[in-house]
């Protein structure tokens, strides 16, 4: 096995994004405090200002605590004096950081990580960097299972979409799509979007449309169809290094609860990585994650027909 050993001198800064969950922020700093490079790594925690005055309290906890956070090279706080929202306040720190950096691991506050979540992050960017088809370095692998699991050799895979909870990205990459603008009229009379969907890009496409007419922000899925077009893709681990806390109704961006993303994290032993190679599985791997991504029949269905989003309100409406 060609194990790749990660630069410590080339290490990229973690960005952190957070409003109002001051819990989910705890749990997202301890974990990655527990990482083995927590020490030689630099951390940003972008704190946006409160959007209305009931939100005050939460963002001087958050704030109070930030203040105190030890068990990092350098802690630099960016704090919001005013609320910019998830449209200005992300793109803005993020685009600041990687011009600095000339990369940067953009994190949510509800990314639980396993203690070699840098490892592979950071190893990962190192390898790849020259490879114009990879596009980022991914932290998340869903739940795969029962067909790849115990047969996988081999720590990573790719993928032609980015997962966003956690991931390394190059500034030269980055630019290449951002700012991020809204294609979909475009991209569907091309049948670009016909193509994505063959793929297995149900999920992406339906996002890209909601957030065209407007009726929800869904920067990820500006990103993937971008990334489809360009034949770029992520890299995926094999395990899982994060395990995403937020799919509990809170948050800005969801109203719904699911456990259908939890998986079982990396144990966090391994440190070096082989990035020479796709796993043996990798294209199981990918058959598993269009269908674990696109759902049920009557899922994909409802994409098709442009009523999933408001059959999933009216679910969560029913359980409460």
């Amino acid at each position: 096995m060609n194990q790749v050993k990660c630069d410590l001198k080339a290490l990229a800064p973690v960005a952190i994004y957070t409003y109002t969950r001051y819990n989910h922020l705890i749990n997202t700093l301890e974990a990655l405090r527990k990482n083995h490079l927590a020490s030689q790594s630099v951390i940003y925690v972008v704190s946006d200002g409160a959007g209305q005055p009931a939100h005050e309290k939460s963002v001087k906890q958050i704030r109070d605590y930030v203040d105190n956070l030890t068990g990092f090279r350098e802690i630099v706080r960016v704090y919001r004096e005013s609320n910019y929202g998830l449209r200005r306040s992300i793109p803005e720190a993020e685009n600041m950081i990687i011009a600095d950096h000339g990369k940067v691991i953009s994190m949510e506050d509800d990314n639980i990580t396993s203690a070699n979540y840098l490892d592979f992050i950071n190893s990962g960017l190192q390898f790849f960097e020259d490879d114009e088809t990879v596009y980022s370095i991914c932290g998340y692998c869903p739940p795969l299972l029962s067909r790849v699991q115990g047969k996988a050799e081999g720590d990573f895979w790719r993928y032609p979409w980015n997962i966003s909870w956690g991931y390394g990205i190059w500034k030269k990459k980055y630019d290449r799509f951002h700012p991020l603008q809204n294609r979909y009229s475009e991209m569907r009379k091309n049948r670009l979007l016909s193509r994505q969907n063959r793929a297995g890009g149900l999920y992406v496409s339906d996002s890209l449309k909601r957030d065209y007419i407007g009726r929800k922000y869904f920067p990820d899925a500006i990103l993937c169809a971008d990334m489809f077009e360009a034949n770029m893709q992520a890299i995926i681990p094999t395990v899982s290094k994060v395990q995403n806390m937020g799919q509990d109704g809170s948050g800005q961006s969801t109203g719904q609860s699911t456990n259908k993303y939890d998986v079982v994290l990396d144990l966090g032993h391994q440190r070096d990585f082989d990035f020479t190679r796709e796993s043996s599985c990798a294209e199981l791997y990918r058959t598993e994650a269009r269908g674990f991504f696109n759902g049920s029949r009557l899922t994909r269905w409802t994409r098709l027909m442009g009523v999933y989003h408001h059959l999933t309100e009216l679910r969560e409406r029913w359980k409460r």
